[in-house]
Order: C-alpha cells, then structure tokens, then sequence
C-alpha cells in the first residue's frame, strides 16, 4: 500500500494528532518549529520507520517534509549506517519489554549533504484501544557540538593519563598538606613501594630530614626546590636521583599542592665507565682476531689476560674439554712460562669442582659470597677465592671449553658476564679454526677471504642449496649493489636461479651440472645477472662445493663480484681492434656500411640496426644497409623526407633513444609487429654537418644502457670519418681520439704491452693511482709496476699457452705506486689486438679501500 501522503491528509494528520485547532496558536506553533532545534516527529510500527509527520523545521538536516512522508525516504535512510542496527536491537528490547512508555536515545544521523550529526531522540510510545503500539511519537534533538567537546573532553583526558603514566619521569602530587595524591608507575619504582602504600603518606615525614627534605620545604613556602643525590628507599634500595619540586597556586595565588619530577639517574653515572668499558671489550676482540695466524696457546693466553684485565680480576684460568669429554687441557693466567709458550697441563672433569658448575649447568655461574680456601687444589694451587665466574663456552649445542676468572675487589655483574662470553666465544671461533682438518683447508681460505670482504666490499658472499636453480640459505648484506635485500632471498621470495639472465641461465645450469658429475671442489665462471630494476651486470663467480661425510653435495659456498666495468673494459680493446679490421678491408662504401652494421650489432643491447645517407640538395633520408630487421619494416622506413618525425629526431643534433611504443606513437604507424622494445636515433656529423644516421635497436632489452651508448658515439664518429673521406677519395684512418676517451673514463688500471712486456699504453685511471707520467710509462717493462722479490710470482701467475688459446690468467699481487706504497688489486691478462699487432692487455681492480 501506498505511503504518498496529499497536502490534505497531512493538514489532517496534524491537527488530529498534534496541532491545536486555534489559527492564531497554530501560527506561533509553526514559528517556533521554525527556529527550533527540536524537531517533532510521528513513526510508524514497522522496520524503517516510515514517517507520518514531520515538522517543517526537518529542512535544517537539508530534508523537506514531504521527502520523508512520501516513498521517497523512510526515516532508517537518514540514521547513520553504522548506528541503524544497534538502534533497531534498542528499541525491540524496549518494545519487547511491555512496560515502558517512553525511551531515550543518542545516535548519528546524515543530512542530505552527507554531513554527520549527533542527535537525542526522546519518545512516547503511542498504544491504540487494544493496548497494542500503534506509532511512536517524538522529538529529535541536534546535540552534535555538545558531544563533540565530550568526546575532546575524553580524549583529552585519556592522552592526559597517558603522559602522566608514561612519562620517563617519575611524578607525583600532593596536597597543600604534604599528603601524596597520585603518582606514576616510574615514581613507584624508585620509592620501590605499592601504590596503596604511598598514596596517602605524608612526603615531608617520607622524606626524612636533610637536602631532600630541605627542597620540599621550599614548595610550601611557594618556591621550586631542587635536589641530587642518593636517595634509599624504604627497603634499602639505592638510587642516585635528580628531582625537581615546584609548588601548585590556585587562580586567586593561594597554595594548594605541590608537583614533584624525579629521574632516577643511577644508570647514568655509570654510562661512561661503561662506555670505556665497551671501548676496552671492543678493542680486545679485534686484537684477537688480528691473532688468527697465532699458535692456540698464545690466543689462550691473550683471551685469559684480556679476561682478567676487563673484569678487574687477579687470576684466571680456561680448560679446553678434550675429545674424550674426560679431561680438561689447562691454562691459567698469570703462569710461568717456558721457552716462551703458556704452560699448559691435563685435568680430569669428574675432579672439577667449581669447574663442573659450568659444564653440568651449561649456564654462566656466578658466586660472589666469600669462599674457604682450597677449592682451587688440583687445578694449580691451594688459592684463597673469594668471589669468581665460571662459563661455559658452547660449540653449538656442546660445551668445548669452560674458562674462570676470581677474586675481584668488588661483586661480580652481568656486564663481566657478557665481557667474558663475548671474548671467549671470539676466541673459541679461532681456536676452532685452527683445529679444522686439513681437507677444510680450502674453505678455510675462503673463509678468510669471505671475513676481509664482506663489509663495503664488492664480493656478495653466498650459501646456495645444490637444488635447481640455487635456493639461498646465505646472502651477505651487500646484494643490496645489485638492488635486492636479503629477505628477499632467505624469505624464499626468489631463487637465485631468478637473479641470472635468462641468456645465460641454461649456460649456467650445464656448468654446474658438469662439476657435480666431473667431482670439482671449486669451480669459478663468468656470466650476467639482472639488478633489481633490470639493469644488466655482468659477474665473476667462484665457488667451492661442499660435500658432507657420505660424500653427497650439502651446499654450495661462493661470491660473486660484479666485473662489469672490467669486462666492459677487455670487450672494448677487442672492439678497438675489431673496428679497425673494419676500417681496413671495406672496398666500397656499402661494403663498409654493412660491416659497421655487423660489428654495431656486437654492442651490448644492440641487435638490429640500420644506416642511412642523406641526400644534401633535397634532406630526404636514404637506407643504405639494415640487420636485424624484418623486410616489411625496412621497407616502411626505407626513406623519409626532411620535415617527418624521423628526421627530426636525427636534426637534434644529438642521440636520442626511446621506448619504441613512444616511437611508434610519434610516427603514427603501427609497426608493433618487429617486437622492438627499445631504439636509438643516432646523428652522424663531420665538421658540424649531418652527413648521414644510424637507428640501432633492441628486441630484448627495455634500453640501450649507458656504456652501450658511449660504443655508439665513437662508432658514430668513426662513420662520419669514412663516409667524408671516402667522398672525398682520401685513404680512410681510424681516429683514436674517441677511443682514448672512453679508455679514460675506466675505473679500472688498463696497460697494455707489446708481447715482449714493454707498456705501450696506459689509461688514465692507472696514472692516476701508482703516479707515474706517460713518459715515465713510455717502453717501462710491466714488471716494474710490482713490487721487487714478486716477478717470478707474477709471471708464474701468467698462462702463456691459457692466453694464446683465448683463455685469461689473474694475478693477486699488489701494485706498487712511484713513491713505493703497494695498492692491493686484482689483475687480469688477456691477449688482445693494438694497433694491428697482437698486445697482451693488463685490466687491474683496487681494492674497495683504495677506490
């Protein structure tokens, strides 16, 4: 049934239920509703709450009467969607309840515009002759301010509790009396007594007499008392405090409490001894390690002495549990000595007193309570203790060693706790090292290798399961140069299979495959991985396979260092010698066009291209040669005049590389079908005149990176010189002006020699670092840039017969610089070509220290 209401049925419905039948009262009724922020209504019995009567004054929520006595709207449209359903259950209950006439209620409802508002609805419920609920009858209050300074109120309150709760600082107040009223949980702590028990106490009885007692008094004379000090609490508690104590004024001035501020600064005081403390601990533990090449009695004796020293201790003594878990192998600090080494003597464990504590326990034991003599007998000699430590320290699950230290002045603390289990853990970390089998030698190396490089080092240390594809147990926090972090590994996110170029990784695979069934320990292999971003890096990895007793592959353990600049470096002496092939041997100009072609194509990123002539009367572009692309692509851009796209991008002046769809889009054709993702227009200029341009591109890549990119500017400049001399009919010569460039913006030290070994060319970079001149360099034999007493390992470090096979050698001896100072580095041979003639080609690589 229809709930339309017409303007005379709502005339009716007022003045049968609410209205009064007097005109003139009507209107003052209607005027005050008007203003009024009560706002009578009339609801039905039923699930919305479909509206009978509403005043006019409805339109301050944005609503006509007529919207909410019609289909339009019911009055469950207008109550908030997150109040309706609790507004419901309420007054079903209410209704249920049988008794009630009448109901309060506080809840949201939206204006036409969406705004929120808080209401009071306060109703009458209306029952017919049978008793039964006929309609409710109301009025709706808008109170939305007053709850909102409520809830300011609560909040307020509730952040004001927190502070108070939560302070670093200990609070409390008290009356004009001197009664405590409140205080904190910090302040608790410090008067070291239950709430209960202090709230209520008077604080100048509490405080007893002298200076704390002394700034209290102040507050009551209406000034701020301060005090520092030792402060002992009711249980004999010591506490070194600072407080401040300010007195609490009414608005009229008069005294009515006061407010104290107490810091417990006990720690403080003792933050510097600890911080020499900390300095002495960190100093020993990288002294000890710089004794990896010691013999285990001097680590012992360094470890017991340090021991001694940092704890404040007269005497100390460590036992090294044997094999057969029956004996101990003694050491004691201070000893006699003999012939220079640590005497050392057996002692059975069964007879370990004090000893066995630690090893049955398997935890620290300390014991500061004064001790009978004697119960050192057996160990070295009847000694007086009269408060000691005894820890074990663990290998793994297992106690290896349990070490001691005694008689300090003073009580023994969890800091000479930590002191003693951090010194004799890094000491048990070298003693295992020197206790390894012969057949962990290598790993040990490697090892070594690992501890010099893994921090701000370009070495990426790893541990891989020997599964497909390389899941990472292990990965050195510097994979971040590649862009990813370590949880991206171990969290299981990717494999390391998912890090190598899809290129390579099959390359990779074989390899590997061949080392697990050829029964390599060690292998190493050079191949390209992809950054996080997508950037390509080409890497050197060298790894050792781990075998577990039965003989099976338990892991994998190496490092890859990125050799991308170095490899940019070898590749470009060999494109040096390649590109002067191609100089030489062109018999026509198209010849040369296509040979460049094939030699561009070898650049990194590169895989297609082509080249045009430009016609100089009429600036219409010509393709002369193309590879790598389809016929129906060449075609479509075969030529194209001088006010298109194309050419403008050429006439920059620049080199100009895209995303091919922006490419496309700029030349409005759909040429979608290559598969090209990336391109690069590339000018080609002599004497400051276009004479002609290359497109190069590529179907794999996103972009032509930047070392790319620097190839192509001397492959550009290099074309503008054959084609002008050609023309010209002038015998064409490389100019290695541009190639000299580029060798200077290396990092790396490059030297290349005849094969004789007398340098004919160095790059900028290794001038720079050892500090020779060109002259200086000029006909030097190369041996001269190593230290005297190391050629016979350097050339034993060169493979002659490797390196004519196309095969490269790696020399590890430092370089010596003019003044003689050694620069650690990593040098690679290779043979190459210069100047037309075959040149053996050093590429070295400082260490991060020296970079």
């Amino acid at each position: 049934m229809s709930k339309s209401t017409t303007l005379f049925e709502y005339e009716k419905k007022r003045a049968e239920y609410y209205l009064p039948e007097d005109p003139d009262t009507l209107k003052k009724l209607e005027a005050l509703y008007k203003v009024s922020p009560v706002i009578p209504f009339m609801w039905r019995v039923d699930e919305r709450w479909s509206v009978e009567w509403v005043s006019a004054n409805i339109t301050q929520f944005g609503y006509t009467p007529e919207e909410l006595m019609s289909d339009e709207l019911d009055y469950a449209d207008i109550v908030h969607p997150d109040d309706y359903e609790k507004i419901s259950s309420e007054v079903k209950k209410l209704v249920k309840k049988g008794n009630i006439s009448y109901f309060t209620l506080v809840y949201r409802i939206l204006t036409k515009s969406g705004e929120v508002r808080y209401v009071t609805e306060r109703s009458l419920l209306k029952r017919d002759a049978d008793g039964n609920i006929s309609r409710f009858q109301g009025l709706i209050i808008d109170n939305t301010e007053k709850e909102k300074v409520e809830h300011t109120l609560e909040d307020l309150e509730r952040k004001y509790h927190i502070l108070f709760e939560k302070a670093p600082l200990g609070i409390l107040c008290f009356d004009e009396n001197g009664t405590i009223i409140n205080c904190n949980n910090i302040c608790l702590k410090i008067i070291a007594a239950p709430k209960n028990r202090v709230l209520g106490l008077n604080i100048l009885q509490y405080a007893g007499e002298g200076p704390l007692k002394a700034a209290i008094d102040l507050v009551f004379l209406g000034e701020s008392g301060h005090f520092e000090g030792e402060y002992i609490s009711p249980v004999g508690n010591k506490f070194s405090i600072k407080a401040e104590f300010s007195p609490i004024l009414s608005e009229g001035g008069s005294f009515v409490g006061g407010l104290g501020l107490i810091q417990d600064v006990t720690e403080l005081q003792g933050t510097e001894e600890r911080i020499h403390l900390n300095e002495a601990r960190l100093e020993a533990l990288l002294e000890l390690y710089e004794r990896s090449e010691s013999s285990i009695s001097e680590i012992v004796e360094f470890a017991l002495e340090k021991a001694v020293r940092l704890t404040h201790s007269q005497i100390g003594y460590l036992g090294l549990l044997q094999e057969d878990g029956k004996n101990l192998e003694m050491y004691a600090f201070p000893s006699q000595e003999t012939n220079g080494e640590m005497n050392s003597w057996e002692f059975p464990v069964k007879s370990a007193g004090i000893w066995g504590e630690a090893i049955r326990e398997r935890e620290p034991i300390v014991n500061n309570n004064f001790l009978r003599s004697g119960l050192l007998k057996d160990i070295d000699k009847d000694i007086k203790i009269s408060r000691y430590i005894n820890i074990p320290v663990r290998d793994g699950d297992q106690v290896a060693a349990v070490a001691a230290v005694a008689n300090k002045l003073e009580d023994y603390n969890g800091s000479d706790v930590k002191q003693l289990t951090l010194l004799f853990d890094g000491m048990w970390k070298l003693i295992q090292r020197k206790l390894l089998d012969e057949e962990l030698l290598e790993t040990r190396r490697i090892l070594k290798v690992l501890e010099s490089v893994i921090n701000d080092s370009p070495a990426v240390v790893f541990i891989w399961s020997p599964e497909k594809d390389w899941p990472v147990q292990f990965v050195s926090k510097n994979i971040e140069r590649f862009g990813f972090s370590v949880q991206d590994f171990l969290s299981g996110k990717m494999i390391y299979g998912d890090m190598i170029h899809p290129a390579d990784l099959e390359k990779v695979r074989t390899e590997v495959a061949r080392c697990y069934k050829e029964g390599y320990s060690d292998f190493s292999q050079e191949y390209r991985v992809l950054t996080k971003s997508g950037e390509v890096r080409w890497v050197d990895e060298r790894t050792l396979i781990h075998h577990n007793p039965q003989g099976e592959i338990d892991f994998l353990q190496g490092i890859i260092v990125d050799i991308t600049e170095r490899k940019q470096a070898t590749n470009f002496v060999q494109v040096e010698s390649d590109f002067e092939n191609v100089l030489s041997s062109g018999d026509n100009l198209q010849d040369m066009f296509e040979k460049i072609l094939d030699f561009a194509l070898q650049i990194k990123a590169v895989d297609c291209g082509a080249i045009y002539l430009i016609d100089s009367s009429k600036g219409n572009f010509e393709m002369m040669a193309y590879r790598g692309l389809s016929k129906k692509f060449a075609d479509a851009l075969s030529h194209f005049g001088p006010n298109t796209i194309q050419a403008r991008l050429f006439t920059t002046g620049y080199p100009v590389y895209k995303y091919f769809s922006e490419i496309s889009d700029m030349i409005k054709e759909d040429l979608d079908y290559e598969g090209l993702q990336a391109m690069g227009f590339i000018p080609v200029i002599n004497n400051e005149k276009l004479i002609a341009s290359m497109i190069l591109g590529s179907h794999n890549e996103l972009e032509i990176p930047a070392n790319s990119r620097n190839v192509i500017d001397t492959i550009a400049d290099q074309l503008g010189l054959i084609i002008t001399r050609f023309k010209e009919g002038t015998p064409i010569k490389k100019d290695q002006n541009g190639l000299q460039d580029l060798f200077d913006t290396m990092d790396d030290l490059i030297f290349i020699m005849d094969m004789g070994g007398l340098i004919i060319h160095v790059n900028h970079a290794l001038q720079k670092y050892l500090k020779y001149s060109r002259k200086d360099l000029s006909k030097m034999d190369f041996l001269e840039l190593f230290p005297p007493g190391k050629e016979e390992e350097v050339l034993e470090s060169i493979d002659i017969e490797g390196l004519i096979s196309g095969n490269s050698s790696r020399c590890y001896v430092p370089l010596m610089t003019k003044d003689r100072n050694f620069l650690s580095s990593d040098t690679k041979f290779f043979i190459g070509k210069w100047d037309g003639r075959e040149a053996l080609i050093g590429v070295s690589r400082l260490s991060a220290n020296h970079n």
